[in-house]
């Protein structure tokens, strides 16, 4: 019975991510020179990660080495993505103290 319910809720799982993750590619076009433009990709590609991840984890039993691998690459992704989160902001903060003026679109 329980195992019934979690797999009803792939479909759910499935459509969500790729909303989610067709969201952020459309938020990457607008917003790919800005800033942040890598950052919002790197998101995009993160987010595919842990909905193939999740999905996975509702399909095959927990100790599999493939979601380790996925789970894996998840992280990755995610540390990658506050690392240049940290670095961008690092370096728009050193621009605006150098004297320049604020950044426009």
């Amino acid at each position: 019975m329980i195992r019934s319910v979690h797999l009803l809720g792939i479909p759910f799982a499935i459509i969500a991510g790729t909303g989610a993750g067709v969201f952020a590619l459309l938020s990457w076009g607008i917003f790919r020179d800005s800033p942040f433009g890598t950052a919002i990709a790197l998101l995009s590609v993160g987010m595919a990660a842990l909905t193939i991840y999740h999905t996975m984890l509702l399909v095959v039993e927990p100790a599999s080495p493939v979601l380790d691998v996925l789970r894996s690459a998840a992280n990755t992704i995610v540390a990658i993505f506050i690392g240049l989160l940290i670095l961008r902001h690092r370096q728009l903060r050193r621009e605006r103290s150098g004297g320049e003026a604020a950044w426009t679109d």
